[in-house]
């Protein structure tokens, strides 16, 4: 039973190893879908991107926090400080992207 586990595991890991970085790090994020569909309207190089994660961002109302009001994926960068920053509502509607501080995209805003 073990071996088979371990099998599995190894398995698992060489498969993650061939998608492009920016699809294994969103993997089984919520809103995944639509926060690569935002990221690649955008030109960016592969080489470019550092990491990339989703981010679910709760409203304030309740103890420990509400429901999820809205989902940003977050884009690191090898060649600037900052990052592109896609804004989804609750519903994985696109509501904006940005950049951050030192990192700029063509025809991106940038705060």
């Amino acid at each position: 039973m073990r071996h088979s586990i371990l099998l599995l595991v190894g398995f698992c890991l060489a498969a993650v190893s061939v998608i492009p970085l920016a699809a294994a790090d969103l993997a089984n994020g919520r809103c995944q879908k639509e926060i690569e569909n935002e990221i690649a309207k955008v030109t960016i190089l592969l080489e470019r991107v550092k990491g990339t994660q989703i981010v679910n961002v709760y409203d304030s109302n309740g103890v420990g926090g509400g429901r999820i009001d809205r989902v940003e994926g977050w884009v690191s960068f090898n060649d600037c400080k900052g990052n592109l920053v896609v804004v989804v509502d609750r519903n994985c509607q696109a509501e904006q992207s940005y950049t951050t501080y030192q990192c700029r995209i063509p025809g991106v805003k940038n705060f």
